[in-house]
């Protein structure tokens, strides 16, 4: 199949790119993901294997800018290098959706019915190695788009998150197949091979909303593994750019004391702020953390808490449950660490990359931590912690609830990306990690979502009771409680 113009093709590169970027947040179109990835497909159909590369290396250029756009904020706090390296990051993810035209292009002589299940098992491939290579990023990933989608993530728990990029795959592929068959090459020998590859899909479709149906079904709902623990999460909405300012600590542990005092009115069994939120390095200012310890003692409610931490000569980017009685009851030492954020990889061997970027390494936690809920008495084993973008690492999650925690608890500080759709995202990630475990998350950030999330996915509650923010100039800074596990 040809059309009668590059233009036509490139046109039909940005439809796709259009399509898939309003699928994601904060537009939040996910239906757009279903048809988005038909007019790439209708551009590299019957194209050589380097013109459907280019093709597809194009569109995924224009994704990746318009949903990764935010990660330009980051680089105001660092050096014109950073830039650099956005703009490396964006050309080396549009090499998956290079990729997936190649091995497209190598397809087109199969069967419908075999493209049908080939293709997909494709583009999850790619996504699979893409969230895994390099330390992996699986930001934006097709299936994230479905979020909101409560009936079809269902099969997460299943298949993971793949599973749902697998099926949206599968359904554009039918409907390319569908549209190049009645209305393009109108072949009457393939109306055989459409009926039956729509039947087939038609199928997984309706076994996949089914299953959803069933478990989102009131009688089908997990009965609680423990007594419940309620919980509150504290955003504070401090600023990046006075987070680290010496002088700003003093205001910002008053902001997250101050707000902690409104959350302990309604007498929760845990309270928690979120990543970093003591402002300096633990142990090194006394009088700070003396205040913190002082209000622990007053309101006799467990704090969880984010802090640098520094041990042996080593930094860690730490979480630290503190009991009703003010003791240290257990850290959690962040184990997957964000490159160029909390390391430099390779510093050793590329000694310029320490001149142009001025980020100390963090030393990476090797413990899956546990942490006791300390309510009522109780000492079993409840939740674990994700620090940062812990949450958007779906094996490290699996691993926590392996070791038995029943709750997860996200951590995090996004104030780096400003009002950008950013945080949207990330919380993609954490509805997914609760429906592949099924397990609650709660989620306390600095700024951003703080939120709690069922095992369902479903999203229960905000700080403030508010929407995520869409109609929200800035973010609203308070606390938001809830009962979970």
């Amino acid at each position: 199949m040809k059309y009668p113009s590059k233009t036509a093709d490139w046109l039909l590169c940005v439809a796709s790119a259009v399509l898939l970027i309003l699928a994601f947040p904060r537009t939040d179109l996910w239906v757009c993901a279903w048809v988005g990835l038909v007019p790439l497909m209708l551009v590299i159909d019957g194209k050589k294997p380097r013109e459907a590369f280019r093709s597809a290396y194009l569109c995924g250029v224009m994704f990746f800018t318009g949903t990764l756009y935010w990660f330009f904020n980051v680089t105001q706090w660092f050096s014109y290098i950073a830039v650099v390296g956005v703009l490396l990051l964006l050309l080396y993810l549009a090499l998956y959706f290079g990729a997936f035209g190649l091995i497209y292009s190598l397809f087109s002589r199969r069967k419908s019915l075999a493209r049908l299940f080939m293709l997909p098992c494709a583009w999850v491939s790619l996504e699979l190695i893409r969230a895994t290579l390099f330390t992996g990023f699986d930001w934006a990933s097709l299936g994230q788009s479905q979020y909101r989608n409560l009936p079809v993530i269902q099969i997460a728990h299943v298949t993971g998150m793949f599973g749902v990029s697998f099926l949206i795959v599968m359904v554009n592929v039918v409907l390319k197949e569908l549209i190049t068959t009645c209305f393009i090459r109108k072949t009457p020998g393939t109306q055989k091979e459409l009926s039956v590859i729509m039947w087939v899909t038609m199928a997984t479709v309706a076994a996949v909303v089914g299953y959803g149906a069933l478990c989102l079904s009131p009688s089908r709902d997990p009965k609680p593994t423990a007594p419940g623990l309620s919980v509150a999460i504290i955003q504070p909405n401090i600023p990046q750019e006075i987070k680290w300012q010496e002088s700003s600590n003093l205001l910002t542990v008053g902001k997250h004391i101050a707000l902690t005092k409104q959350a302990a009115e309604h007498e929760p069994d845990l309270i928690i702020w979120p990543e970093t939120s003591y402002p300096d390095y633990l142990w090194e200012e006394n009088r700070l953390f003396t205040q913190v310890l002082a209000l622990v003692r007053r309101i006799k409610i467990p704090i969880l808490f984010g802090s640098v931490i520094k041990e042996d000569g080593n930094y860690y980017n730490a979480a630290i449950l503190l009991s009703r009685d003010a003791q240290i009851v257990e850290t959690y030492r962040k184990i997957h660490l964000v490159p160029f954020g909390e390391f430099i990889p390779l510093r050793r061997y590329l000694p310029f990359i320490s001149g142009l970027l001025d980020i100390g390494d963090f030393t990476r936690g090797t413990e899956k931590t546990i942490f006791p809920s300390l309510a009522g008495g109780r000492k079993n084993g409840v939740f674990s912690v994700l620090v940062c973008f812990e949450d958007t690492v779906a094996r490290l999650s699996r691993g926590f609830v392996r070791q038995g925690a029943q709750l997860l608890v996200n951590i995090t500080n996004d104030a780096w990306f400003g009002n950008s759709k950013a945080p949207f995202m990330h919380l993609q990630s954490a509805v997914f990690r609760a429906v592949e475990n099924r397990r609650g998350l709660v989620r306390a950030a600095n700024t951003g979502v703080s939120c709690f999330i069922d095992c369902s996915g479903r999203i229960i509650g905000y700080v403030n009771g508010r929407n995520e923010g869409k109609n929200e100039k800035t973010y609203v800074s308070g606390s938001a409680i809830a009962r979970m596990v």
